[in-house]
């Protein structure tokens, strides 16, 4: 059996990968350092991902999966908590995982049309939307209800990284002492906003 062929090569490879951006950032991966981490032959990594991007596009892939995960778990049943502990899970998990997070929302890396890429940001930020949708208005048009979802998304995702990239804290917010208690209550303070929206709730 050839070395590409071997059927655990592929994790081999991604695991390998995972290592490299963790390290040293996305900016260094190669397919030529990959290859050499995992033990493998330079022709490996090709074989199975085509090339950096298709690399870089596969782990960013298992990120959104596990992303999916981590908002899956969240157990709040009543849609304001819910949506507030999916804002904290989101922004906890950039914290976490900061290279991967950082490489998960860098388009001009990777294969943006990949099916599997597109299914798995689909299932991690529709957690998200689906939360939006129960706050929001039952009278709220299709494309306001839509806004709404990407306008939750666009501020935990910004918290995330303010509070990565150690913005949070500063002349705006002189009273907060702990980056990431700030981004949880603002969080917070945005779904009770949300949650303000006029009109019946759904059913």
């Amino acid at each position: 059996m050839t070395t590409a062929a071997r059927p655990d090569v592929r994790e081999a490879l991604l695991a390998a990968a995972r290592t490299e951006l963790v390290e040293h950032g996305r900016a260094a991966i190669s397919l030529r350092a990959v290859a050499r981490r995992a033990g493998l032959s330079h022709a490996a990594p090709k074989y199975h991902f085509g090339d950096r991007a298709g690399l870089l596009t596969a782990i960013a892939t298992e990120g959104f999966h596990s992303l999916a995960d981590k908002l899956s778990v969240v157990q709040e049943p009543e849609a304001r908590p819910r949506l507030a502990a999916l804002g904290r899970a989101y922004i906890d998990f950039g914290l976490s995982h900061p290279a991967l997070f950082e490489l998960m929302f860098a388009p001009a890396e990777l294969h943006t049309s990949d099916p599997d890429l597109i299914a798995a940001q689909q299932q991690a930020i529709g957690e998200l939307r689906a939360a939006t949708g129960r706050l929001a208005a039952s009278d709220t048009t299709p494309s306001g209800a839509q806004n709404l979802a990407l306008l939750s998304w666009a501020l935990v995702h910004g918290l995330a990284v303010l509070t990565r990239d150690g913005a949070l804290l500063g002349t705006a917010t002189p009273h907060a002492t702990d980056a990431t208690e700030l981004a949880h209550s603002l969080a917070e303070l945005f779904t009770q906003y949300v949650d303000q929206v006029p009109g019946p709730r759904p059913s």
